[in-house]
């Protein structure tokens, strides 16, 4: 599923195909503002947290977020176009067609004008620098006494980028039970924990496939997607947690790894 660092990748893919080029042809389904124009020429590719940011002439800038199945994709301009009911956006540039595919929400926004979705979040922690005193900072000010650290780590405005799977897999790291609640964690174990997931992302920004076990490991992950499993440290199962349980997101964790908090 798309995190920040799958929208990284997607922006290094679409960037040859659309910086600094002339839009020759382009279509949307169910855009949300202002149109951009046959003609305008793209000036930046950009991704932000979760979000993919294409900005065209008159600082129209495009946002799409690409939910749990969307994608963007290129392909040559002698390729025929697909008829897919899942296509969301085409662009056409002299160096290549781009396609977005069953992005839930795609709108665009004036550069600058704090209406975007994009203009809410909090620092991209797929950046190479990342002020984590500022994350933790917003951590406890958008903690309420019944947030958990699940919960917090999927709060865009906290900080950017954090999806399921780096949820899971940083709580696994920093040793957490992933339904503690944000008030009882010191900020050193807070700090500790934002830093993982950071750098979890940031080592995955150019990979083509995710894994957060480190080199030589046959498994890509820790705990999530391996219900039942063994935990790679103790052998224990790992557990699970259905979306809607306790969390609006399903969530993975070991047990005896990430203890209850006492």
């Amino acid at each position: 599923m798309p995190e920040g660092d799958t929208l990284r990748r997607a922006a290094e893919v679409l960037t040859p195909v659309l910086e600094g080029q002339i839009v020759t042809d382009l279509w949307f389904k169910k855009l949300r503002g202002y149109r951009p124009r046959v003609g305008d020429t793209i000036h930046s590719v950009e991704a932000v947290g979760k979000y993919l940011l294409i900005e065209f002439d008159r600082k129209l800038v495009l946002h799409t977020h690409l939910g749990m199945t969307g994608s963007w994709r290129v392909a040559p301009l002698d390729r025929a176009r697909p008829r897919d009911p899942k296509l969301r956006i085409l662009i056409e540039t002299a160096a290549g067609r781009a396609l977005c595919f069953a992005a839930p929400d795609i709108s665009t926004h004036i550069s600058g004008s704090g209406t975007a979705p994009a203009d809410r979040l909090g620092p991209d922690l797929s950046n190479d620098d990342v002020d984590v005193d500022e994350v933790l900072a917003r951590s406890r000010r958008r903690a309420s006494e019944a947030t958990t650290l699940a919960e917090l780590l999927l709060d865009q405005q906290v900080a950017a980028g954090v999806g399921n799977v780096f949820k899971s897999e940083a709580l696994f790291v920093a040793g957490l039970h992933p339904f503690t609640l944000v008030n009882e964690v010191t900020d050193e174990q807070l700090a500790k924990l934002w830093s993982i997931a950071h750098r979890q992302l940031v080592v995955n920004r150019d990979k083509p496939y995710r894994s957060t076990t480190g080199p030589g490991s046959p498994d890509r992950t820790h705990v999530y997607g391996r219900h039942h499993f063994a935990c790679l440290r103790c052998d224990n199962a790992v557990a699970f947690s259905a979306a809607g349980e306790r969390t609006a997101r399903s969530t993975y964790w070991c047990p005896s790894c990430q203890p209850v908090a006492r």
